[in-house]
């Protein structure tokens, strides 16, 4: 008999605590909890809203929660980036001071914290840079809730709970970091092809402008799934959801300034 009668654990065999085997089961727990991690990870990739759509009808047990999804697209996007030495979340200090549009509060607020703490800019860029990479790496979920209030208000007229937003915003983020880890690489291919990877204008560019478009793409379809939208309406919420997780990760950035600021 294959399993015990008393306890239903199967039987071993003699070549079950082999090393082949071992490993064997070692892999197989690392890739599978019941099958649940790589079948939502599937649909996510594959099927944009569906994942969704069925935790909002009910169907949940044969997927991972929303959360749990995210982060691990989360810990994936932080080991490319620290396999690759990229931080693209993190702004660096100088170009606060120097490349962004909010430069000139940057400015004032910066002169102030070292006049009243009497540091230099050399002393205190190091310090905030450092935080600065760490916070945008472990407040990604910020954007993520942000986004949620944005579907509810876009899709007002469906009557979705509140934790159906936030569901789908949990999946869109981490298909979205999946896609940001996937064009840290190809800046990598870049680089090691002998070009400048994200240091290229044109190549970041190029990247940003794809991401755009797969995102914008995914949720096209996604709404049609979650939210029944169709026709010119499905292209109008895709153009004002796309544009806002664009905005969004502009908001981030003057966030972690913000939170990185006022911690340092």
């Amino acid at each position: 008999m294959r399993f015990c009668p008393q306890c239903g654990e199967e039987r071993l065999r003699p070549t079950d605590l082999s090393l082949r085997d071992l490993t064997a089961q070692i892999i197989k727990d690392a890739i599978s909890i019941d099958g649940k991690l790589v079948r939502s990870w599937r649909i996510l990739l594959t099927r944009p809203g569906q994942l969704t759509a069925a935790h909002i009808s009910g169907e949940r047990r044969r997927y991972i929660t929303p959360l749990a999804l995210f982060f691990i697209a989360n810990a994936a996007f932080v080991s490319v980036q620290a396999l690759t030495g990229t931080n693209i979340l993190s702004t660096p200090l100088d170009a606060h001071l120097h490349g962004q549009d909010w430069s000139p509060l940057v400015q004032s607020l910066v002169g102030d914290r070292l006049a009243a703490r009497d540091l230099t800019l050399e002393a205190y860029a190091p310090v905030f840079d450092r935080s600065a990479q760490f916070n945008a790496k472990a407040l990604i979920i910020l954007m993520a809730l942000a986004f949620a209030p944005l579907p509810a208000l876009v899709f007002r007229d469906r009557h979705r709970p509140a934790g159906a937003h936030i569901v789908f915003a949990l999946h869109l983020y981490a298909f979205i970091l999946v896609l940001l880890s996937a064009a840290v690489l190809l800046a990598q291919l870049d680089i090691a092809f002998g070009g400048l990877g994200l240091r290229s204008g044109v190549v970041d560019k190029l990247l940003s402008v794809f991401n755009l478009l797969v995102c914008g793409g995914y949720i096209y379809l996604a709404v049609l799934r979650i939210y029944a939208a169709s026709g010119a309406w499905k292209l109008a919420a895709t153009i004002v959801l796309t544009s806002a997780v664009a905005l969004l990760f502009v908001g981030y950035r003057i966030a972690i300034f913000l939170i990185t600021f006022y911690m340092t």
